[in-house]
């Protein structure tokens, strides 16, 4: 368990990190703006199940990295954290909100995806998706972990993309949120890598 200390705490702290920082965000802003894509996106609603794994796909997404290569955990973190704080900022000068359908629940499915919408009403602070960005993020980093089998990597790399998509199927956002927590992704990795050791001395206490 000692050898694994390290990630759980680090893991820990970030992730609750940002649900703390989102939920605060949420609670004390108004005067929300109303977004509206140019892409309608079909409602598909067995993708919930999909866009409700998140966390512990995130958190198994980087476990398997802390394993197989630690600098990568490191990095994976340093840039987690970098993207949460951008989408936080941006949630602050431009809050958004985005309006979802009415669910019908006739059945699991259908109650499944009530719920969540329940658990994240009213849906604001959508622009960009930190459910994406994360995923793109962890994408990233498995890709560029070594020693570990391509098949592997494959099978994150396509848990990832449908969770991404699951935000979009399930109209919990809309495809700005997506290319938007994309650009954000390769903004931040660029950021880590450039000032990867001065991140690492501020950030010691994660590890």
């Amino acid at each position: 368990m000692r050898k694994y200390r390290v990630y759980f705490k680090s893991i820990i702290i970030v992730m609750l990190i940002q649900a703390i920082s989102y939920f605060c965000i949420k609670s004390f802003l108004g005067n929300h703006h109303v977004i509206v894509s140019f892409l309608n996106v079909p409602m598909i609603k067995w993708f919930v199940y999909f866009y409700d794994i998140w966390y512990p796909v995130i958190a198994i997404n980087a476990f398997i990295i802390y394993c197989f290569d630690f600098e990568n955990y490191k990095k994976l973190l340093f840039t987690m954290i970098i993207g949460a704080l951008m989408s936080h900022l941006t949630f602050l000068i431009y809050p958004t909100i985005i309006i979802r359908p009415e669910i019908d629940v006739k059945s699991f499915t259908d109650f499944i995806l009530d719920f969540t919408y329940k658990t994240d009403t009213p849906a604001v602070n959508c622009l960009p998706s930190v459910h994406c960005l994360f995923c793109f993020i962890g994408s990233y980093y498995i890709l560029k972990t070594k020693n570990l089998k391509s098949i592997y990597k494959s099978i994150v790399i396509i848990i990832m993309s449908l969770i991404v998509l699951s935000t979009l199927f399930i109209n919990q956002h809309i495809i700005e949120d997506v290319i938007l927590s994309l650009i954000y992704s390769i903004i931040t990795i660029i950021i880590v890598y450039k000032f990867k050791d001065k991140i690492n001395k501020l950030l010691k206490f994660l590890f």
